[in-house]
């Protein structure tokens, strides 16, 4: 006997299940009736698809091309070098919650962060969830699995006597360098919106600053420039020591203009070509960021010059929706979970006040 299973959703050829009877028509009968009823249950969603065919079919969906390219590259380099080595020749059907924690467990004694651990369970939470979807399985181990838990960590951010010194010893390595950590203080924006900034975005009359854009870069796709991380452009009130900072760029780009080159129509604020068509690559701010810190005996990256603004700004005691709106946060709630402690320290403040008011 020989009956089929249903066609494989992923190769597309026909699964068939065969079986040798002996007997006379109605012991083949019923031997034909259990088979039917087998190949029913095979033509479910099991498919003979791999763990890495599943990856790599996910990795290509159109779920995914919407995705940032820093994203992409850190999907790709987990799948690469940790999750295809372990489980990717395992058959997507057979893949238990148990593989997984192995999986998880492995990256722990090879001593990755708990947190790029959680990061390679999402990309299989996903990547299995969508092939539950294209009905390749039946269910999604993963969400059985049992990842490690990240403690909440703390934010750290320079003081302003810190700053103030990181600033000053840039100006002597790069002044145009010194002036974008110095708007990065100052308006809490990130690097790569900092580095995406037209003349066409600083509008002095208004006193405001927009955000359009942003720039990055990874070795899978280069330097690119795209859209700010949440998709939207917005607009940060700036003083008048911001407003120097963008009056000493844009004269000095001018100051090119008299050495004979032309400037494009609308230049980028900090450039690296004396016609403003290019800007810094992202990795060089970070880079002498390190540097200048390594010199001075401290020990923060230049994302953290984005948490000095987020913290003085709530110690200050301005609005979380204001401060989530200078930062970009997508949601208020962001803010509130990434500088809790701040606040917290601000609680204690308020009950010093009050019983201060009532002692007597």
């Amino acid at each position: 006997m020989r009956v089929s299973a249903g066609k494989d959703p992923v190769t597309g050829k026909y699964k068939y299940l065969h079986k040798t009877v002996k007997g006379g028509p109605r012991i083949a009968d019923q031997e034909l009736a259990r088979l039917v009823a087998t190949s029913k249950q095979q033509a479910s969603a099991n498919t003979s698809v791999t763990v890495e065919r599943v990856l790599d079919e996910w990795m290509k969906a159109p779920v995914n091309r919407k995705l940032a390219p820093s994203t992409v590259q850190g999907y790709t380099n987990l799948i690469k070098s940790h999750i295809k080595p372990a489980v990717g020749s395992i058959r997507a059907e057979d893949l238990t919650a148990r593989h997984l924690d192995e999986l998880y467990e492995k990256m722990l004694d090879k001593g990755l962060s708990r947190s790029r651990i959680r990061h390679a369970h999402a990309v299989m939470r996903r990547a299995l969830g969508q092939a539950v979807k294209w009905g390749w399985l039946d269910r999604n181990v993963a969400t059985l699995a049992s990842p490690p838990s990240v403690p909440k960590a703390k934010t750290k951010s320079p003081t302003p006597l810190e700053v103030k010194q990181i600033l000053e010893a840039t100006a002597v390595i790069n002044e145009q360098v010194a002036a974008c950590f110095a708007l990065g203080a100052l308006t809490g924006a990130r690097r790569g919106e900092i580095l995406g900034l037209r003349w066409s975005d600083c509008d002095l009359e208004s006193h405001v600053l927009w955000f359009r854009r942003s720039v990055s870069y990874t070795s899978l796709s280069g330097v690119i420039v795209k859209d700010t991380k949440t998709h939207q452009e917005r607009k940060v009130a700036v003083g008048d020591v911001t407003e120097t900072v963008i009056r000493s760029q844009i004269n000095l780009l001018r100051s090119m203009c008299a050495n004979g080159f032309e400037i494009v129509s609308d230049p980028y604020l900090f450039f690296a070509l004396p016609d403003g068509s290019r800007t810094f690559h992202p990795d060089t701010l970070s880079k002498i960021f390190r540097k200048v810190c390594d010199q001075l005996g401290l020990s923060y990256n230049l994302h953290e010059l984005r948490h000095f603004t987020a913290s003085q700004l709530v110690a200050a005691g301005v609005d979380i929706r204001t401060v989530s709106g200078r930062l970009g946060h997508a949601d208020p709630s962001i803010t509130l979970r990434i500088y809790s402690h701040v606040l917290e320290a601000q609680d204690r403040q308020a009950s010093e006040h009050m019983e201060k008011i009532l002692e007597h």
